[in-house]
């Protein structure tokens, strides 16, 4: 799914991708540059970020590319770098995670590996973004199918995992996809909104090529293509996220994935959230948790 020529419709818009110099992350800011956004990488590595702005370059005439230092296991760093963007930003794609860790890991600041970066960090820096977002902001949170089997239990989000690292990780985009509903439920009355998204199963050998991004032999491409009818590659995988950024038939509280057999590959679609992320019970107190926990307030 390379970008081909189309409509710049997004000239003027700017757009913030965490995680942006990888897999789906870079997928989404080179298809955004392609139509013509503005789009700032959000990396914590500068070095990685260059990569990636330089591959975005080669394959985008025009390119717009900013990058925005970024650690989301870091309060010190989420802070000075809400306060650095300069930008109104038209959307936030909320990307970046840890995928494994070991138990006991925790960030900069203490919390829980994957909920401390997953989940809080994107919290703290949307609250901190607040006054750069403009009136018809769109926020979209990158879920992952394994939410559905997980649970994700406010009031002891932060304390010490005894399960398997999988599990964990589907507790903590589980947890960033509740605050994205409950984020769109307080903005409910306005412009903006808030909307999920998943990738489905993507995987680097049915990906395009880019220079210094995951290297595949051509062997294991051709072993790939005979997945190819179940899984897709990092570049169909990030459009269903950049559809539900910028799609007029996208709307706050949507949840878009591959249409295709168990959301694997396809089209974009809306597809079903668990009712745990959807509960308006388990978003207030998941809210109240995350203010605590990251030690900032979210003014709505």
């Amino acid at each position: 799914m390379t970008p081909t020529p189309q409509t710049r419709d997004l000239v003027g818009r700017t757009i913030l991708v965490t995680g942006a110099n990888a897999g789906i992350g870079y997928w989404c800011a080179e298809l955004l540059a392609a139509r013509g956004a503005r789009v700032l990488l959000g990396c914590r590595s500068p070095e990685r970020a260059s990569v990636a702005e330089r591959s975005i370059r080669a394959h985008v005439e025009g390119a717009d590319i900013g990058i925005l230092s970024l650690d989301l296991g870091s309060s010190a760093s989420i802070a000075e770098a809400a306060a650095s963007v300069g930008d109104t930003l038209h959307g936030v794609i909320c990307n970046a995670g840890v995928k494994s860790a070991h138990r006991g890991e925790r960030t900069a600041d203490g919390h829980d590996l994957m909920i401390g970066t997953n989940a809080l960090g994107h919290f703290a820096l949307l609250a901190q973004l607040a006054p750069t977002l403009s009136p018809d902001a769109r926020v979209v949170a990158v879920g992952s199918i394994a939410h559905r089997f997980a649970r994700i239990a406010p009031a002891t989000l932060d304390e010490p995992w005894t399960g398997s690292s999988l599990s964990q990780y589907g507790r903590s985009k589980a947890a960033l996809m509740a605050i994205a509903f409950e984020l769109d439920r307080r903005w409910r009355g306005t412009a903006r909104s808030a909307l999920c998204a998943h990738p489905g199963y993507a995987v680097d050998p049915l990906t395009p090529a880019r220079d210094g991004l995951a290297p595949v032999s051509p062997l294991v491409r051709g072993l790939a293509a005979l997945t190819g009818g179940l899984v897709q590659g990092k570049d169909a995988g990030a459009a269903p996220i950049v559809h539900a950024a910028t799609s007029t038939d996208a709307t706050g509280g949507d949840y878009w994935g591959p249409g295709g057999l168990l959301e694997f590959r396809g089209a974009p679609r809306r597809v079903r959230a668990s009712d745990e992320v959807r509960s308006r019970e388990v978003g207030a107190a998941l809210w109240a948790a995350a203010e605590e926990l990251a030690g900032v307030r979210f003014p709505i």
